[in-house]
């Protein structure tokens, strides 16, 4: 739930977004006040109390953003929506500089506007997560192995960790994280689960996946990429919401989707996995997408670079993939080409065929990066010289 502050300086426009805020599918409290951006700091003790200022003002000057900046300069957490008739490169530049992170043109597109309140409501999400790790793997190019990658990191962590891992497919293309895990059809997909989000509560939940470990289960994606753009972000919201209380991880396999839903994920991620390869052609996409992760407002220790199928004696070397993308990979992935097809063909972990093999040791030690093992602290002297030996019962004091 987001608290939204419209500031409009046009009834016809407040009524309109108020409309579209409705439409949105995002849960949210609106207040609507009168008035132009210049005269914002009238709204001041308002603007600290909301999670979202949008403001309509078809007639700004960039003087007025002085006014933005000022207003929310009180509000760290807050975020800022600007709504104007005529969005310039210069306006935009400004708009920037004053702490305004979405601009948008009016009349409002509302595939654009839906898309930066998913952003605006994960943020609000991720300062009030819950227990369950949430860990993203995407791709600026297609063909990285993203969705292998994925699988077997969760069962790693599932099978050898003990850990309680879910898997969500977000491919929006043919998802097939399923396949390659279990030769048995998966009873619902994320597409389902969506039609009927009023139901959802952790049995109906448990109904929808597909159990391929004790420990692990898949939401199947909707393996349709018409179904898939029907999904939305609030219901993915929803989801996550509940998942977090019932798994130690939650992995999500976003490939190369950048869209509400995935935003969204990705706010919430502890660290995305980005998988490359070594060609120019992939090195180019996954400097697009850091770019794009740094205009979402991720911070470069949230990113983990994955070079997959990894060759020294390729011409593009670490050295280079350091100097395009400005970071050192954070782990290295070897080519075994003959393991990944037979898993992939017989629809089964890494771990059941070729559990000694280098690309299953080295995705359990990605595994480890990724989630840590955790070591009990060890008990100081005094501590371990009070405590009551095993089997021992401990002796009351006299008088209780």
């Amino acid at each position: 739930m987001i608290d939204i502050l419209l500031v409009s300086a046009n009834d016809t426009c407040a009524t309109q977004i108020g409309a579209m805020l409705r439409d949105s599918g995002i849960a949210h409290t609106l207040r609507t006040e009168s008035g132009a951006a210049r005269a914002l700091v009238k709204h001041a003790s308002l603007i600290r109390k909301a999670d979202l200022l949008i403001i309509e003002d078809s007639t700004l000057a960039a003087a007025d953003l002085a006014a933005i900046e000022e207003a929310s300069g009180h509000a760290p957490n807050l975020s800022c929506m600007l709504v104007t008739a005529e969005v310039s490169t210069d306006m935009l530049k400004a708009a920037m500089r004053a702490g305004v992170r979405h601009v948008l043109s009016w009349p409002l597109d509302a595939t654009a506007f839906a898309r930066e309140l998913a952003h605006v409501a994960g943020k609000k999400n991720a300062h009030t997560r819950r227990a369950g790790r949430v860990l993203a793997f995407a791709a600026g190019k297609g063909g990285c192995g993203t969705t292998l990658l994925t699988a077997n990191v969760g069962y790693a962590l599932a099978a050898a960790r003990d850990k309680r891992v879910l898997l969500i497919d977000l491919n929006q293309q043919f998802a097939d994280a399923n396949l390659l895990l279990s030769d048995k059809t998966p009873p619902a997909t994320l597409y389902d689960l969506g039609t009927q989000i009023d139901r959802l509560d952790a049995a109906f939940f448990e109904a929808c996946v597909a159990r391929v470990h004790p420990n692990l289960d898949v939401l199947a994606g909707a393996g349709d990429p018409v179904k898939a753009a029907e999904l939305r972000a609030s219901h993915l919201q929803r989801v996550l919401a509940l998942v977090r209380d019932q798994y130690d991880i939650v992995l999500c396999d976003v490939g190369q989707s950048i869209n509400p839903l995935s935003i969204h994920v990705l706010d919430q991620s502890d660290a995305v996995g980005v998988v490359l390869q070594q060609t120019v052609p992939h090195l180019h996409a996954t400097r697009r997408l850091l770019d794009l992760f740094g205009q979402l407002g991720y911070a470069s220790s949230k990113t983990r670079l994955i070079v997959n199928h990894y060759d020294k004696r390729e011409q593009v070397g670490l050295d280079a993939i350091e100097r395009t993308l400005g970071m050192k990979p954070a782990h290295l992935l070897p080519h075994d080409a003959k393991s990944a097809r037979h898993a992939v063909n017989q629809g089964v972990p890494l771990y059941t065929v070729a559990k000694n093999g280098a690309l299953t040791k080295s995705i359990d030690a990605l595994a480890t990066l990724l989630c840590p093992l955790e070591t009990a602290p060890r008990k100081r002297m005094f501590a371990r010289l009070f405590t009551a030996k095993p089997g021992t019962r401990q002796q009351l004091k006299p008088g209780h």
